[in-house]
């Protein structure tokens, strides 16, 4: 057989081949093992790629039916790719949400290749509790990619019992720090080093703070991006983390409210109008680069606000709570709420698909406001002379 050539091969998705000797584009799908251990594959032909593809989606949406795997050989892995792929094919997750959640199954390793019909409760209950030094957010997420496994196994009459009722989430044995806002004397300490001192990514840290855009949303604009004209910036796309770490573009904001324009304002347009004029023309069209004129993964720009909050003594340590590149968000939408900004607007603003997520998250803020709010209440009760004489 001659030499293929090498496919593009994503995680799950199976590979595409072009056979020489054939003259055929041939695509080959891993269905896992069977009851002695042996690979199966699934073989699939075609004079296009594009053919090849659609048939071996139709493979993909038919492994379970019992045409190509036994369910008693199905593993937990096996079923969670099919879910995922089926929901990305449907355009159900995004890309960033896709590689997440493989993320996420890799931290089910001790049960994913494992056939479903073997696993018990005790086996999730030791999954669970070796993960207890995770984040609460990390065991939340398998704890839930478990749960929605098991529950489609059910669905697809794998199984009869579902081991994951006796399942309960642990609680994290982590400390965890809230990311908090700058304050007002770290918000003027972090400004002053960018009139004085060189900082990478500098730009795009400052639209941040200026804008509360999220560190994708920016570093995925490009020049076509920018109305100066009616003065607002067009959100529809961010910088995700691929399958390995690699930064990649994803064609839709991080939530549907996350597309959204965000107005230029007077803070934020000087810093707009220098990365306009220093633009140079490239392939992508993208506004910001690494210096090997690679796409800017949020990692390399965080990494940078770690070093200048600790290098320049930043970080008010009086102050708890911990300060990431994710502060500079909450600074702008800390300064908003103190301003006197509705929540209806800011949560429009920001991008949050809920307003429960505005309140939520800012909920401190909120109730400073509302008290400040209610102080100056009784102030102006009492010049009135309506309050009460003791």
């Amino acid at each position: 057989m001659a030499k293929a050539k090498k496919p593009k091969n994503h995680y799950g998705q199976g590979s595409i081949f072009y056979i020489e000797s054939k003259k055929k584009w041939m695509g080959q799908l891993d269905l896992g093992k069977d009851e002695s251990g042996k690979r199966i594959r699934k073989t699939v032909l075609g004079d296009t790629p594009e053919e090849v593809e659609e048939k071996m989606q139709k493979v993909k949406f038919d492994i379970y039916s019992g045409k190509f795997v036994d369910a008693s050989t199905i593993t937990f892995e096996q079923l969670m790719m099919q879910m995922l792929n089926e929901k990305r094919a449907m355009n159900e997750i995004q890309d960033q949400t896709y590689f997440r959640h493989l993320d996420t199954l890799k931290h089910c390793r001790p049960i994913r290749d494992i056939p479903i019909q073997k696993v018990d409760s005790t086996m999730l209950k030791e999954l669970m509790l070796s993960k207890v030094h995770y984040s609460q957010s990390y065991i939340r997420k398998i704890h839930m990619m478990l749960n929605q496994g098991f529950a489609e196994a059910i669905k697809r009459k794998i199984i009869v019992d579902n081991p994951m009722l006796d399942v309960r989430r642990p609680k994290s044995s982590k400390k965890s720090k809230k990311i908090r806002a700058l304050t007002l004397d770290e918000q003027k300490r972090f400004l002053e080093v960018f009139q004085h001192e060189p900082v990478r990514y500098a730009d795009q840290m400052l639209i941040s703070v200026y804008t509360g855009m999220r560190m994708g949303e920016i570093n995925a604009l490009t020049k076509k991006d920018i109305n100066t004209n009616f003065n607002f910036i067009n959100i529809e796309k961010t910088i995700a983390k691929g399958e390995h770490g690699e930064a990649f573009v994803n064609d839709s904001a991080k939530t549907d409210k996350g597309n959204r324009q965000v107005p230029i304002n007077t803070l934020v347009k000087p810093v707009i109008e220098k990365v306009l004029k220093e633009y140079a023309p490239t392939k992508d069209g993208f506004l910001f680069h690494t210096t090997t004129g690679t796409l800017v993964p949020t990692s390399l720009v965080n990494m940078e606000f770690q070093r200048i909050v600790k290098k320049y003594g930043i970080k008010d340590e009086m102050v708890s709570g911990s300060l990431t590149l994710h502060s500079l968000r909450h600074t702008y939408a800390t300064r908003c709420i103190e301003s006197g900004m509705p929540p209806k607007v800011l949560q429009n603003l920001l991008g949050h698909t809920d307003i429960k997520v505005t309140l939520d998250t800012y909920s401190d803020v909120f109730d400073n406001f509302q008290n400040e709010n209610v102080a100056k209440v009784d102030e102006y009760l009492s010049s009135a002379g309506l309050a009460l004489n003791a």
